[in-house]
């Protein structure tokens, strides 16, 4: 998750010299049962369904030729974005639930953990990205889209991608490191490389594309339901499509047609409330704190605390649905047209 979430807090701590308990610095190093166990059994359950997931996903694209097309390609590529993630990220998360201090992994892991994290977030933002633009061309620009389909394309963009999510997960992932302070390490931001960088990830891989994603898929929206399938061809064609689309068989598009619509509504909740909370967590980790690194209320520090799990069990719920969801997505599609 957010690496960031315990550096604001504990900076300023960790640079003083005076004795002082470590749980009056930290915490506590668990929280009650009551939070831990529930936490521990959802992580347990994204883990489970989410790797499975996305490695049965990589299989059958891969294993089948038929599936060799431009939109499984950016499914491929988002269910390895999501494996990182979670193979990276999870095990560490939970284990921290546990413990949160001291960092027992070392100073490698703290930055290997965290560009893995920041890559395959931007990889996985990109993906759904450049997938919904995909989409957009193959319904409302078919001809266009035919041009822009071909496989090597499709590489060439999936490439690009994960090239720009690791040149842009650096100058975040960099800046983490471990201190220690009276015996305990911690896993936090050490430096700062670029200014407002976390500000910046928000608007770029947050903001920007969901907005683009809900006008796309709106556009899309209403291009399926104004759709009406006997004017895309003129002359005798039309006549003979008409003679073709029976009642029985308009009613089956115009149900498929909805279900795709539905499915569009669906894509832009969960990609809202899959990261929402994680973008919303860090902000309040940035402006929640005064010049000192500290709270500056005690309800700005419960918000901060309740957020922290929230984004958590979303950030990661995200690798479980995305194979199920852009999957049937894509056969909706495919039935509706």
């Amino acid at each position: 998750m957010n690496m960031s979430s315990l550096n604001e807090a504990t900076n300023l701590t960790l640079n003083r010299s005076d004795i002082v308990d470590p749980i009056q610095i930290f915490g506590p190093q668990r929280d009650p049962m009551y939070i831990v166990i529930p936490i521990t059994i959802m992580y347990s359950i994204i883990f489970v369904t989410g790797l499975f997931g996305n490695i049965f996903t990589c299989l059958v694209i891969v294993r089948n030729k038929s599936m060799h097309t431009a939109t499984n390609y950016y499914l491929f590529s988002l269910a390895i974005s999501d494996l990182l993630l979670l193979i990276s990220g999870m095990p560490q998360e939970m284990y921290s639930i546990w413990s949160k201090w001291p960092y027992v992994f070392g100073p490698a892991f703290c930055l290997i953990r965290g560009l893995a994290a920041e890559t395959s977030t931007n990889a996985s933002v990109l993906t759904i990205t450049l997938f919904t633009i995909e989409r957009y061309l193959a319904i409302c620009h078919p001809f266009l889209s035919h041009k822009m389909s071909k496989l090597s394309r499709a590489t060439r963009h999936v490439v690009a991608l994960w090239v720009a999510a690791l040149t842009l997960a650096l100058p975040q992932a960099l800046q983490f490191g471990v201190r220690s302070h009276q015996g305990v390490a911690m896993c936090l931001q050490t430096r700062v490389i670029i200014e407002h960088s976390f500000e910046m990830s928000t608007f770029f891989f947050f903001f920007a594309p969901m907005l683009l994603i809900t006008v796309l898929y709106s556009l899309i929206g209403l291009r399926l339901k104004k759709s009406d399938l006997s004017k895309d061809v003129p002359g005798q064609k039309e006549l003979k499509l008409k003679m073709r689309f029976t009642p029985k068989f308009q009613r089956k598009h115009s149900q498929s047609t909805k279900r795709v619509i539905k499915m569009l509504v669906a894509v832009v909740v969960a990609f809202f409330i899959c990261w929402a909370p994680f973008h919303a967590q860090r902000l309040v980790a940035i402006y929640g704190t005064d010049e000192h690194h500290r709270p500056r209320s005690s309800l700005l520090l419960h918000a901060y605390t309740i957020l922290t799990y929230i984004s958590g069990v979303f950030y990661y719920f995200s690798t479980s649905i995305n194979p199920i969801l852009y999957h049937i997505m894509s056969n909706k599609f495919r039935e509706a047209f």
